[in-house]
């Protein structure tokens, strides 16, 4: 499959020569084959956890009625549908691949990874919100290996067989038999899809500043401003508030149109759409677009035009530069910025250990083999005054994410390292 998959996406589709490398093949091993192996294995355990059938996948409320983050997946899933039957159609096979790793990485990255605690919450009577996760997630993953099946015909027959044959007497006994699919309009929703894209947006350079200033992901920061003068980026901003808090682990989110308090804005010619128009004298533009005002490049970014050496230009025309200014953090894609404040404080610095304690416990989790609905003792020791408040402060936060029933501090042999100090921690699984 992972041979397969290489060749399919390779010039070779082109007519054109390869110079073969296994490491190409490696490479889809990782990012395709692993990643939806995963998400298959994923399900399979927790709905064997949580004792879930095909009669409670069937009675999952309508798309229409689950969460906003549901009814996203199977609108990007529709919209690869629809997209990878034009490439098929116009024999652009070489075209399939890419897309397919893009939903690879919505599904995985994205979608099981902001869903994960309503698969591991415990059943209740009122179960709509964990079904309509599963539901989602078994839909997305059949569904998928029908569009993937010309591309990876082993797996996605294995994924077939265990998701489908198994629990129907009358399905396709192949997924080789069964019909492609065609997409579901009614399902996509391209509003959804677009706010969704610029909130990820936001996290990736969030993620970004992070990981240049070596601010762990578990170490909570106070804000995060959004800089952009895109409604709807500004809107999906707004009404995503939680989200982008949790996944950038920040206290306070706002959003600005006014980027001047934080970077300095300016523009070079876009050589790619002048070139071909403007011919030698792009040079020229280049040159004048250095002295352009900050005014006239937020027209710019409103939709106007502005009149460069008796030239009117538009967005497209430029390339926008933002240049923090001294003792700002930013980044920058597209037409949005990200600024964090970076400046830790003791009671977030205290909460950065919670979480890492967190961590910690369920790494101790894995080790010992743990089911995932088993609840556990948790006994620790430390000097570290960090350590002992994070317990203290945050023992609701910690109990909750490792299904413990007790915290305790006493004398613990096996040892863990956090944040350069040394502390104690014993688990034990709780009987009955």
């Amino acid at each position: 499959d992972a041979l397969r998959a290489y060749l399919i996406d390779s010039p070779l589709m082109r007519a054109e020569s390869l110079r073969f490398s296994e490491s190409g093949v490696r490479e889809v091993v990782r990012t395709v084959l692993l990643p939806l192996w995963n998400a298959f294995s994923f399900f399979t355990t927790y709905a064997e956890a949580d004792g879930i059938t095909m009669s409670d996948l069937r009675s999952a409320p309508p798309v229409a009625e689950r969460p906003e983050l549901d009814q996203w997946l199977l609108s990007v899933l529709q919209s690869l549908i629809l997209q990878v039957n034009d490439e098929m159609e116009g024999y652009y096979l070489y075209n399939v691949v890419g897309p397919t790793l893009s939903f690879i990485d919505d599904l995985t990255n994205w979608y099981i990874r902001r869903s994960r605690r309503r698969f591991w919450r415990t059943r209740s009577a009122n179960d709509a919100d964990k079904v309509s996760a599963f539901a989602t997630l078994y839909e997305s993953l059949v569904m998928f290996s029908k569009v993937l099946a010309p591309v990876l015909p082993f797996v996605t027959e294995h994924l077939h067989q265990e998701l489908v044959v198994a629990h129907s007497d009358d399905a396709p006994e192949s997924v080789h038999l069964a019909d492609y699919p065609t997409a579901d309009r009614s399902l996509i929703d391209e509003d959804l899809e677009t706010a969704m894209a610029a909130i990820r947006t936001v996290v990736r350079l969030g993620h970004n500043i992070r990981k240049q200033h070596n601010l762990r992901v578990r170490q909570p920061v106070a804000s995060v401003t959004v800089l952009t003068r895109a409604q709807k980026v500004e809107e999906a901003v707004s009404s995503h508030v939680d989200l982008i808090g949790d996944e950038l682990n920040v206290k306070a989110i706002t959003t600005s149109r006014s980027e001047g308090d934080l970077v300095d804005l300016s523009a070079r010619a876009n050589f790619k759409t002048l070139g071909p128009r403007l011919g030698e004298r792009v040079k020229e533009i280049d040159g004048a677009l250095r002295d352009t005002s900050a005014a006239d490049l937020h027209r710019l970014q409103d939709g106007a035009t502005i009149s460069v050496e008796g030239e009117e230009l538009n967005l497209d025309d430029v390339i926008l530069q933002r240049t923090p200014k001294p003792g700002v953090v930013v980044a920058t894609e597209g037409t949005v910025s990200v600024a964090i404040d970076i400046e830790l404080t003791e009671e977030l610095i205290v909460e950065g250990y919670a979480r890492e304690i967190v961590n910690r416990i369920q790494m101790a989790r894995r080790d010992e083999d743990l089911d995932v609905t088993d609840r556990i003792e948790v006994k620790w020791s430390s000097s570290e005054p960090r350590i002992a408040e994070a317990f203290a402060v945050h023992s609701g936060l910690i109990t909750d994410e490792v299904l413990a029933t007790s915290i305790e501090r006493g004398e613990v042999e096996e040892t863990h390292h956090l944040a350069g100090v040394t502390f104690g921690l014993k688990i034990d699984r709780t009987i009955g």
